[in-house]
């Protein structure tokens, strides 16, 4: 099947290059969330390596309203997208009309998931807690997706495979 929008399948072990190690340090990040949406403040092993300073008083800081700007959360969903996008839509090694389906499902599944995710944090969460709720949510389809197309199209057929040979 001729699928001119998929990038070629090099790319898939690029992005689970990218995608597993910034997929892991966000959610290590949105963990230590307490009181800021900062990523990794106050004594957390990477903010010495993490953090930018700005200017000094006087100048673009009274602006900002604080001593620092963390960029690790901006640049690690940025990878993490990248990542993303790098392993749901490269070819297959065998890219066959099953393979389509089966990626169009797990799309639709990753959006209905993502949607139904979507309104509980917007009936249940409130204030600062909403918008960690959200950047929590922005995760789902992503995961989703890959979990649902990966268990389809590799883990079950091995599983019924051993369950046939057993």
């Amino acid at each position: 099947m001729d699928t001119k929008l998929l990038l070629p399948n090099r790319f898939k072990r690029l992005g689970w290059l990218i995608f597993a190690p910034a997929l892991i340090l966000t959610i290590l990040g949105m963990l230590e969330v307490s009181s800021a949406l900062s990523f990794f403040s106050g004594d957390h092993f990477l903010s010495a390596w993490t953090t930018i300073r700005v200017a000094e008083k006087g100048s673009l800081s009274e602006f900002l309203d604080g001593p620092t700007n963390d960029l690790a959360g901006e640049i690690l969903m940025a990878l993490t997208a990248i990542g993303f996008f790098f392993v749901a839509f490269s070819r297959e090694r065998t890219d066959d009309e099953w393979i389509m389906k089966v990626r169009l499902e797990s799309l639709l599944w990753a959006f209905y998931v993502h949607l139904a995710a979507f309104f509980l944090s917007v009936w249940l969460s409130y204030g600062l807690a909403f918008y960690v709720v959200l950047s929590w949510n922005m995760l789902t389809a992503p995961l989703v997706f890959l979990a649902r197309f990966h268990w389809i199209v590799y883990v079950k057929p091995y599983l019924e495979e051993r369950r046939t040979a057993a």
